[in-house]
């Protein structure tokens, strides 16, 4: 298991500056945990989202991972795997992650299937479950996002343990990246006001992509946006980006309400949408 480590730690560092002390010293932690917990059947260990892409907000971010495995979890590794993620997300960070045997994802479909997802949204049913002697393994399901997980790992992800990214050859079509970018455009829409944040910077990086065919983190597509939306928009994407990189958690009350709405109905009369 020394050997995971170092190969974690030599990860983390190609994080650079981006990555807070406190994420590199959670994910080696939960990342080293989760090898112990899958053992052979471990294929890889994968970093995906802000941390990869260099927009870390150690406030309000999440790290998001993908886990490769060669067969589905059994009961007993299953277990394991929850109960190191009840312990290790959120201390500091909330972690996001998905967990999928490779079988799964080659050849590649859309929505992709997974066997198990986590997130702080689910902490209270999986403490639950866990206290039951009788637990089966989650019966997993597909997720239309992670058709954009996956684009982002290809491109912008970094592997902290197992197999080269490049070595999972998952070939994701690009229509389906946008398909799924679509579901989470509409999905955005029906957020709180409170994530107006998200909702801003969501569109420009969506709008990138089908426009410029590029992926770009959401401090990225705010950057795109001032090049390209036209000016009457520009100081609602400065201010989401100003909340958004902001040492402390900022709230919607900083963007004006009707500016979002127009932007977003801009944004999507350009994606015809």
């Amino acid at each position: 298991m020394r050997k995971h480590l170092t190969e974690i730690r030599l990860a983390v560092r190609l994080l650079g500056a981006a990555a807070p002390i406190s994420a590199c010293t959670q994910l080696d932690r939960i990342t080293h945990k989760l090898c112990e917990d899958i053992g052979d059947n471990m294929v890889g260990v994968y970093l995906h989202g802000s941390l990869a892409m260099g927009c870390f907000n150690p406030t309000s971010s999440d790290i998001d991972l993908l886990v490769a495995t060669s067969t589905p979890l059994t009961n007993e590794a299953c277990r394991k795997v929850l109960t190191t993620l009840l312990e290790h997300s959120a201390a500091p960070h909330p972690v996001e992650i998905s967990i999928f045997h490779y079988a799964q994802i080659t050849p590649w479909r859309h929505p992709a299937p997974y066997d198990l997802h986590f997130s702080e949204m689910h902490r209270n049913h999986y403490t639950q479950l866990l206290l039951r002697t009788d637990m089966l393994p989650p019966a997993g399901g597909v997720d239309i996002d992670l058709a954009a997980h996956f684009t982002v790992l290809a491109t912008r992800g970094v592997c902290l343990h197992g197999a080269p990214i490049d070595a999972l050859r998952i070939a994701v079509p690009w229509a389906d990246y946008v398909d799924s970018l679509k579901s989470d455009f509409e999905w955005s829409q029906h957020l709180e006001t409170a994530n107006a944040v998200y909702v801003v910077l969501n569109a420009c990086r969506i709008l990138a992509a089908v426009v410029d065919q590029r992926v770009l983190s959401k401090a990225e597509g705010g950057r795109w946006a001032l090049t390209r939306f036209p000016p009457q928009f520009h100081l609602v994407v400065e201010q989401a980006m100003v909340v958004y990189g902001a040492a402390t958690a900022g709230t919607a009350s900083e963007l004006p309400e009707d500016a979002v709405h127009d932007l977003v109905a801009w944004v999507r009369r350009q994606l015809g949408w």
